[in-house]
């Protein structure tokens, strides 16, 4: 019997679907698609469609690589958090706006977008780095009072095409002390209604000085499908959380004990997604978790406690700053810290670097896909 000749299987890598899946798993770092398109002509034209582009940041969400922070109180200038070949350049991040705005505040980055407040017009403006686009919002009239200090976080929406805007502020209106939020939609172009909750009664207290409820200017902190912030006032501590499907808020309250313990304090999301804190006391970081037990009771737990001094190899018989925390990387959960230098800590394997020794008080963490040649879409 005559045998029958198989023809040669097709070489998979020739199927541009194929390729296409393979390539939307290349680490998402700003080289990877500028070195994939060196290979050839054919993965030249699959990296570089706009579409493959939208669907490589869609890919790499939920786990971004922190490109840098914008320093909150210098009028935005960008600090590089890579080293070439992916480390952006400053000037490649640098707003242009059409008119004096005066020095804007970052309120917070998120998905490839800068949320700042400009409080000379009464606006907060939504700024994407990468394209340079830019959208002026007027503030909702809560917002507007002379003297209201206010905080809010930006997100894009499924699909990158839309965004969302969170504000949210605090009203010490006597014993009815209340949080406020309001979400505005680039979909719709208008902002919502007005939510709020009651801020938990404090201690009577016998100071000097009044002392407000005021939310933290920290940027927040997204967990699961929640927005939190800290929240402080005379004798209170409090974590704000928006919960972004339901657009509700909420106040769960810090035991003091704990804070008192520290020196500086900022919100972080555990390993595993959840909600918890740091606490610096001298050059030590404690790291609390919000845990539940068996009955669903929740309570805070004290997990993990890193000596900063000697993983900073930090030289304390010299005249040094304090160690204080400028800012929180969510996605890479990383911590920016400042003693005299910026330092990066990635609070799992404890992973440090040394970025710049320029002085910054605040920082805005900017975690993002980004393809670094200016030929990339």
């Amino acid at each position: 019997m005559k045998s029958l000749r198989r023809s040669p299987a097709a070489d998979p890598t020739e199927d541009d679907d194929l390729l296409w899946e393979i390539l939307l798993r290349l680490p998402p770092q700003p080289s990877s698609l500028p070195r994939a398109s060196l290979v050839c002509k054919r993965w030249r034209r699959l990296v570089s469609d706009s579409v493959f582009f939208r669907r490589f940041q869609l890919h790499h969400r939920r786990n971004p690589p922190l490109l840098g922070l914008f320093d909150r109180c210098q009028c935005l200038p960008f600090v590089p958090a890579l080293e070439a070949p992916n480390r952006v350049p400053p000037w490649r991040f640098s707003l242009q706006t059409e008119d004096d705005v005066g020095c804007p505040t970052s309120l917070g980055c998120r998905h490839g977008l800068v949320l700042l407040h400009l409080p000379k017009s009464l606006q907060v403006l939504v700024w994407d780095p990468f394209t340079g686009d830019q959208h002026r919002i007027a503030l909702p009239p809560r917002f507007c009072a002379k003297g209201t200090m206010i905080n809010g976080a930006v997100l894009r929406t499924t699909g990158h095409v839309h965004f969302q805007v969170v504000l949210v502020t605090a009203d010490d209106g006597g014993s009815h002390r209340l949080a406020f939020a309001c979400v505005y939609s680039s979909h719709t172009g208008r902002w919502g209604d007005l939510v709020s909750t009651p801020i938990p009664s404090e201690p009577e207290v016998h100071l000097d000085f009044l002392s407000p409820t005021v939310v933290n200017p920290q940027a927040a902190v997204l967990v699961g499908n929640s927005l939190h912030w800290l929240l402080f006032g005379c004798n209170f501590a409090g974590i704000l959380d928006f919960d972004l499907d339901r657009h509700r808020l909420a106040v769960t309250q810090v035991p003091l004990d704990i804070l008192a313990q520290g020196d500086d304090v900022a919100i972080t999301r555990t390993e595993w997604g959840g909600l918890g804190f740091i606490l610096l006391s001298d050059f030590s970081a404690h790291l609390w978790n919000r845990e539940h037990d068996c009955n669903g009771v929740a309570s805070w737990v004290l997990r993990r406690t890193i000596d900063l001094d000697k993983l900073l190899s930090l030289n304390l018989e010299e005249e040094r700053d304090p160690l204080t925390i400028i800012g929180f990387a969510e996605s890479s959960n990383v911590v920016l810290l400042w003693t005299g230098s910026l330092f990066m800590v990635q609070l799992e394997s404890l992973q440090f670097k040394k970025l710049s020794e320029t002085n910054m008080v605040a920082c805005s963490p900017f975690e993002s896909v980004y393809a670094a040649s200016n030929s990339m879409p």
